[in-house]
């Protein structure tokens, strides 16, 4: 993945389109600078300050199920399906990596002319969530308020290094193809959750919907590849200094995927960054700790803007 910022080319076209037939939540047509025009799926709920939710690499806006009614109580929740993943298109671009992302984060943004933005993302959606700030046009208008990163891989090497197996193509890719969307979302589910978690059927099916569509495996692997060969840690960690709004950090203590020294790692980097550790949790606290996990959220999107 470039280092450059492509995001910057975002333009705010984004046209409403109806909602798909048979499937909630809505649809909008962004557009980037001399690019093809791009589907997104989310759904909205509740009413107040805007809290802009991004899933990680494998979920999409289902992820957030357990806690967005919660939040909806007091926030207006957006949970967006980012390209490639849910309900969104899934072009054969190669164009995943984190700033192809945020270009369109930063587009939809300003389509639907939100303002005093907390942006929450999870895993690569945090990742997302800091280069969305680093969007030029989106930086000078000042409508991201607030960050919150959830067991974020947004410095280069900070997933497990078993993931690097996913560089070779071949090998990933033929045993994910030979299994059906149920099984690879168990054993994803497992693993992000420690691997003695009960996973129900419900969260098994919610995960496992999008990948009967024969494109969104493809746009996996493109997003795991993006993220393991980005490796300049060194410039990430410099263009993270630029991003001048309060950011939390949330951990889980064991986390497996990225773990805790990551986000260590990742405060020291950040100019406004704070870290909380959250216990008895491991890759997904929006399951196994969604009351403590809203608690944080609340109290830090509630807090008064900083000059």
């Amino acid at each position: 993945m470039s280092l450059c910022d492509p995001a910057a080319a975002a333009t705010a076209v984004g046209k409403p389109l109806e909602p798909a037939p048979n499937t909630s939540g809505e649809r909008i047509a962004l557009t980037l600078k001399d690019g093809q025009p791009v589907t997104l799926h989310f759904e909205e709920q509740g009413s107040g300050p805007p809290l802009v939710l991004l899933h990680g690499l494998g979920e999409s806006s289902f992820t957030w199920h357990d806690i967005v009614p919660a939040l909806a109580a007091r926030f207006r929740v957006i949970a967006l399906d980012l390209k490639g993943f849910g309900r969104s298109d899934k072009p054969d671009d190669d164009a995943y990596g984190a700033d192809d992302q945020a270009a369109l984060v930063a587009s939809f943004i300003v389509a639907r002319g939100l303002e005093n933005v907390t942006l929450i993302g999870h895993s690569f959606g945090g990742t997302v969530a800091l280069r969305t700030a680093l969007v030029e046009s989106l930086r000078a208008s000042g409508r991201i308020a607030r960050i919150i990163v959830i067991g974020a891989p947004a410095l280069p090497q900070s997933t497990a290094r078993y993931l690097d197996l996913v560089k070779t193509p071949v090998i990933p890719d033929t045993l994910a193809a030979g299994l059906a969307p149920e099984t690879l979302a168990r054993l994803l589910l497992s693993e992000a959750m420690g691997g003695d978690a009960k996973v129900t059927d419900a969260d098994v099916e919610g995960y496992a919907a999008p990948y009967r569509e024969t494109a969104a495996l493809r746009a996996f692997f493109a997003t795991a590849r993006a993220i393991v060969t980005e490796t300049d840690r060194a410039a990430v960690a410099k263009r993270y200094k630029a991003i001048d709004v309060p950011v939390l950090a949330v951990w889980c203590r064991k986390d497996p995927i990225v773990p805790l020294k990551a986000g260590r790692k990742l405060v020291a980097a950040l100019p406004r960054a704070k870290l909380s550790v959250l216990e008895g949790c491991h890759h997904l606290p929006q399951h196994e700790r969604p009351q403590e996990l809203i608690r944080l959220i609340q109290k830090f999107a509630d807090a008064p803007r900083a000059p």
